[in-house]
């Protein structure tokens, strides 16, 4: 099987982050707590004679500037706690999304790879295993052209290098591949950019059929 999900790591993280969330929203009322009480206690050590209205509550001035002060500090932390919340379930919705594609991916006859901006092999589905007659391991980590019939690799290479250069977006490539019991494979390999947050080049993928 070539994808590879990790459902214990996603469930920690998630169970990390929901932890922090409320975290933050307990320490800001602690904080406002913290703080009501040691103006408290500054106004009994500067006055020990007031009243306990006034050590509590002080002023209707200084009563408001404490109210605002503590709402102040609750919104922040119900902010930060909603924030990663939010953020939370933004990442299961991608991780649903990818699941969802990698297993698209499984089912398509041809092959399909993704490769780093090196031209090796971090992803592949299953058909491609089976179009290069290899087992996953075999095959991720190697350099694309290390499969392919060295009268060829030139070619791909131009090819590889005008999408890395940003001279082309995709292209397809005709071609032979090497199969592991020596045999060669006539096939088409389509190349298109693999783009990053920052809409860099972080690679390239496509599609190899078996046109033979």
């Amino acid at each position: 099987m070539a994808v590879i999900y990790d459902e214990k790591f996603w469930n920690k993280k998630k169970t990390i982050d929901e932890r922090i969330g409320d975290s933050m929203l307990t320490i800001a009322v602690c904080i406002a707590v913290f703080f009501w009480f040691f103006s408290v206690l500054i106004r009994f050590l500067d006055s020990p004679d007031l009243s306990l209205r006034l050590l509590l509550m002080g002023t209707d001035l200084q009563f408001y500037e404490k109210l605002v002060a503590s709402t102040l500090f609750i919104l922040f932390g119900s902010h930060v706690s909603s924030a990663i919340k939010k953020r939370r379930q933004a990442e299961e919705n991608f991780k649903k999304i990818k699941k969802k594609y990698r297993n698209i991916l499984e089912e398509i006859k041809e092959g399909y790879y993704e490769a780093n901006i090196r031209g090796e092999f971090k992803f592949i589905n299953t058909s491609m295993c089976t179009l290069l007659e290899r087992k996953e391991i075999e095959i991720i980590g190697t350099s694309i052209i290390s499969h392919l019939e060295s009268k060829y690799i030139p070619g791909f290479n131009t090819l590889f290098n005008q999408i890395k250069n940003n001279q082309e977006r995709s292209s397809t490539i005709k071609c032979k591949i090497k199969l592991k019991r020596g045999e060669l494979k006539n096939v088409e390999i389509s190349a298109s950019q693999i783009l990053d947050d920052d809409l860099k080049i972080a690679g390239v993928s496509g599609i190899v059929r078996d046109i033979s």
